[in-house]
């Protein structure tokens, strides 16, 4: 199976789970979050905040990147999990909530604009949203098998990831890039909405 088919598999069935199992999600992740594998795999459905940044950084890889389109969601997911770890070595960082909503903002520009840079400077905008979601996952997790939940929701990470390549095959339509980029749009304009009203 090619990797653009892969890719818009995982994504048709990541859509499927967040339609099929929204109350599960929130369910598990109301509150503090049990170190669990199936909580770990649940915690970034259960934000619209986390869904969106994921999926962007897909979609985002997806409409200005060739054959290294993975990159991007590996380097946010491998991120993540590490400034989750971060956070139990003493590591503190500040502005989280902020930081999480900048991400919407700025990966929805960027999907947007369909802004093309070097696969480097991509990977260290990513990055640092990531440090951001690794945080939250670490102050919203109690005490049990941490590596664990961390693989849980490293998993589901990236499978958003590519969520968003599946997504990035509606270029091959003729409207599927103005699609996107709108919804790139949309997603700013939420993320705004989130930080300055809501």
């Amino acid at each position: 199976m090619k990797l653009r088919e892969t890719a818009s598999l995982t994504g048709l069935l990541a859509v499927l789970l967040l339609i099929a199992f929204p109350a599960q999600a929130a369910a598990l992740t109301t509150g503090q979050a049990k170190a669990d594998f199936l909580h770990g795999l649940w915690h970034p459905l259960g934000g619209l905040d986390h869904v969106l940044t994921m999926v962007g950084v897909g979609v985002w890889a997806a409409l200005v990147l060739n054959r290294k389109r993975l990159v991007w969601p590996l380097v946010f997911t491998l991120v993540m999990f590490m400034a989750f770890w971060a956070r139990f070595l003493g590591v503190v960082v500040p502005f989280v909530e902020t930081g999480i909503l900048a991400s919407v903002i700025v990966v929805g520009l960027l999907v947007a604009f369909a802004l093309r840079l070097p696969v480097v400077v991509g990977a260290l905008i990513v990055g640092v949203f990531a440090v951001f979601h690794g945080a939250a996952h670490a102050n919203e997790a109690s005490a049990g098998s941490l590596l664990i939940y961390a693989a849980g929701f490293s998993v589901s990470t990236f499978a958003l990831g590519l969520a968003g390549l599946g997504l990035g095959s509606l270029t091959e339509w003729n409207s599927g890039r103005m699609i996107l980029r709108g919804l790139g749009a949309a997603t700013a304009l939420f993320g705004l909405y989130l930080m300055f009203v809501a």
